[in-house]
């Protein structure tokens, strides 16, 4: 049932939109995520991601259905934080799937010193709200999707077999193998600092998340070189493994800028590692987490015309296991291409 939800969602209200909202005002953008793309080139941790993105600030998607709950939710939750529900400046879609895998996966059995297999494949809903004083706003995303189930082990091992790498036989062991629900909502408050100039963007970001990452923390993001797209809609503090939006820029004409950043977050809780309600064959368990976690980022960002983007990011993390085979750094790259609709 809750996969039906997820296919009959995507047919309804994301590609449903594309012939209603605005020219200019709607990106479509694909990304994937891979740990092959950072310089260490390892194939573990957070091994690989792939999502599909929409974006727009015509009023037809921001009132669709899935937005519509979301926004219900922001209702309800951001006046605990402060802040302040409007009618959202942008709503994004978000389609993908995501999973972890240990350093060593040709073995079948379990390495109860590493990190458990894990996998999410996911539907995001997020909205943009400028704050009613200028220089800030917020952005809040719900998430709903299925732990445990065996999609990405089978494109894994697909892409694998291809550029000849080892196979993963350990994801019979995966949390939640065979799927379970899960969910997770977040809330970020923006402030655009003061330094800002049209060529050098600055701002800080609180954010908070509670669900399958349940965690807090803040932000420091910059942009420099050529910008055109809003601040509003350009959010890679608040991307989650592979989950993007709304950290998708919407090319308001020619880019060409560095971008980069710094955070620091406590974590509660993380259920790829802890597991959720059903039992998994490994699991960790908060005292062999570290809760304190820092991480950087780097990228670079290019326009081409007819609204085409290209963007690469290199992101690092500090350990998220205290000893061990999984007490390491954490690296990844993505690429993002995006299309002005």
């Amino acid at each position: 049932m809750f996969r039906r939800l997820l296919i009959a969602s995507l047919a309804t209200v994301v590609f449903a939109p594309f012939a209603h909202a605005e020219p200019g005002d709607s990106v479509l953008a694909l990304s994937t995520d891979n740990d092959l793309f950072a310089p260490t080139q390892t194939d573990r941790d957070y091994t690989a991601g792939l999502a599909i993105t929409y974006s727009s600030n015509s009023q037809e998607f921001i009132d669709n259905p899935v937005s519509q709950v979301s926004q219900g939710l922001d209702g309800l939750l951001l006046p605990i934080v402060g802040g302040s529900v409007e009618i959202p400046e942008s709503a994004a879609l978000e389609f993908g799937a995501y999973g972890f895998t240990p350093e060593e996966i040709s073995a079948s059995d379990i390495d109860r010193s590493d990190r458990p297999y894990s996998s999410l494949v996911y539907m995001s809903s997020s909205q943009s709200y400028e704050s009613p004083g200028a220089g800030s706003g917020w952005t809040t995303s719900m998430t709903v999707g299925i732990l445990g189930l065996d999609a990405f082990k089978a494109g894994q091992n697909a892409v694998h077999k291809v550029v000849g790498s080892d196979r993963a036989n350990g994801w019979d062991h995966q949390i939640s193998e065979g799927g379970e629900p899960t969910f997770r909502y977040s809330a970020a408050y923006h402030q655009y600092l003061d330094a800002s100039q049209p060529d050098q963007q600055y701002k800080v970001t609180y954010f908070g998340s509670v669900g399958y990452l349940t965690e807090f923390g803040a932000a420091l993001v910059f942009r420099d070189g050529l910008i055109s797209s809003p601040d509003n809609r350009f959010n890679p503090e608040l991307m989650a493994y592979g989950e993007r939006a709304p950290g998708v820029s919407a090319p308001g004409g020619r880019e060409s800028y560095f971008w980069g950043g710094l955070s620091v977050k406590a974590r509660a809780y993380n259920a790829f590692l802890q597991g959720q309600f059903r039992d998994s064959d490994h699991e960790l368990t908060a005292n062999d987490l570290n809760i304190l976690l820092a991480e950087v980022w780097g990228g670079y960002t290019h326009s081409f015309l007819g609204g085409s983007e290209i963007s690469y990011v290199l992101r690092v993390q500090s350990s998220e296991i205290k000893s061990g085979t999984g007490n390491r750094t954490l690296a990844w790259g993505g690429i993002v291409f995006s299309k002005r609709l």
